[in-house]
């Protein structure tokens, strides 16, 4: 599919030098490949800038540029790729001067759009962030698709290219781009780390050490390269370091609240109620399974002093248990970027959690019911701990290890393989 890439115009002037680059002639097969919406090639600059003073909104942004890509080899014909992003500019930037130029000399087809930040027809400004870019990139698919065109379902650039400039796109374009490749890596490891020192100790075992320290203001990266990074130099909010640090807030204290809730099962499990502490162990099972994606959507509402509020619902009806954080509700405040990647870090604890479950079933299936419901009530205790891959200091004090080991111990006595 075409990836859709925001390229930033700060230090771009009024966009003059950016419109002379992307009509090019050794760069548009001299300037076949070029078409202007709502103005003309060689005096759009003028254009952008009398529209601007017309409706008195000469401050600020002065225009947008955002280049449609085509995977590197992939073949498509300049014609077709062109058609494409004309349409896709048509449809997305409707009302504004706007230049599209098809560049054919890389190894890669992609166009470069270019348009005013003030409309013609109305004098309304365009303001562009991570959501808009979003709706633009399905918008593209769209197009694509209906012309026939391949889709991605990883795109190299994936959604990390929003502001970055326009000597980091060409060269993330041609595969080369170190921090690129830090973001990715980072993207990757959130779906794992429980725990700030869970996440230093991953990034480490992919080659990069991390110097995060509580006194200093910025994470800074050491790439396998060599190369040094600042968390602030990474162009998405969510990787500064006090985001980094509330997201993994959140995990130990929904990890925490878990934990208590199989524990009260576990230490019940001598009540003659004991099945329906299973049953409601199923329940917590259920909840647990609602950090999956699909089955989480946000709902917002505002209080009675006008703060507004989310809450995570399943898509079953209800409130999710975990999704978002133990309290009913949370404020926009808590929101870190990283809720996509929590809720796949737990469905996958969950799906882990619920197969030890199911062979431990199978294992005691031959006992007596009396035998069997026992060793399950100790066994969900057990199912807790089987989700951490190694016990964590931040999670387990002195005095909790003990009691684990005890308890680990007496498990082992009752047939229980640790």
């Amino acid at each position: 599919m075409a990836t859709v890439t925001a390229i930033s115009t700060k230090g771009g002037g009024g966009g003059k030098s950016t419109l002379n680059y992307v009509g090019r002639d050794d760069k548009t097969e001299n300037g076949r490949w070029v078409t202007a919406l709502g103005c003309t090639l060689p005096t759009a600059y003028d254009e952008f800038k009398n529209t601007k003073q017309l409706y008195k909104k000469t401050g600020g942004i002065q225009y947008y540029h955002f280049v449609q890509s085509h995977p590197k080899g992939y073949d498509i014909s300049p014609e077709l790729a062109h058609k494409i992003a004309v349409e896709f500019s048509e449809k997305a930037f409707k009302g504004f001067e706007c230049v599209v130029a098809t560049h054919t000399d890389a190894d890669h087809i992609h166009s470069h759009i270019v348009f005013n930040s003030v409309s013609f027809e109305d004098g309304h400004k365009y303001h562009s962030n991570k959501f808009t870019l979003n709706g633009l990139r399905e918008l593209s698919d769209e197009i694509c698709i209906k012309y026939g065109v391949d889709t991605l379902d990883k795109p190299d650039l994936k959604r990390h290219t929003n502001g970055i400039t326009t000597g980091e796109y060409r060269t993330a374009m041609k595969g080369q781009s170190w921090k690129m490749d830090l973001m990715n890596t980072i993207d990757l490891v959130m779906k794992q780390a429980r725990s700030q020192k869970d996440f230093c100790r991953l990034m480490k075992s992919k080659g990069y050490s991390i110097r995060w320290e509580e006194q200093r203001k910025y994470i800074t990266y050491t790439c396998p390269n060599g190369m040094k990074c600042r968390d602030n130099k990474l162009h998405e909010d969510r990787y500064r370091k006090e985001k980094m640090q509330r997201e993994f807030e959140i995990r130990r204290n929904e990890a925490s609240l878990t934990r208590e809730r199989r524990e009260g099962v576990r230490y019940k499990s001598g009540n003659a109620r004991v099945r329906q502490q299973l049953e409601s162990a199923d329940s917590f099972k259920h909840a647990d399974s609602k950090y999956s994606v699909g089955d989480i959507s946000l709902s917002g509402r505002a209080d009675a002093k006008g703060r507004y509020k989310l809450s995570a619902q399943s898509d079953r009806g209800g409130t999710s248990a975990g999704a978002l954080g133990a309290e009913e509700c949370i404020t926009t405040t808590d929101l870190t970027g990283w809720e996509t990647e929590r809720a796949i870090l737990f469905a996958d604890e969950t799906a882990r959690r619920m197969g030890a479950q199911a062979d431990h079933k199978n294992v005691g299936s031959d006992n007596s019911f009396a035998d069997g419901l026992g060793d399950i009530a100790f066994g969900l205790g057990a199912l807790a701990e089987m989700t951490e891959d190694e016990p964590d200091d931040e999670y387990y004090p002195t005095s909790k290890r003990k009691q684990l080991a005890k308890e680990i111990k007496h498990k082992e006595e009752l047939g229980l393989k640790m």
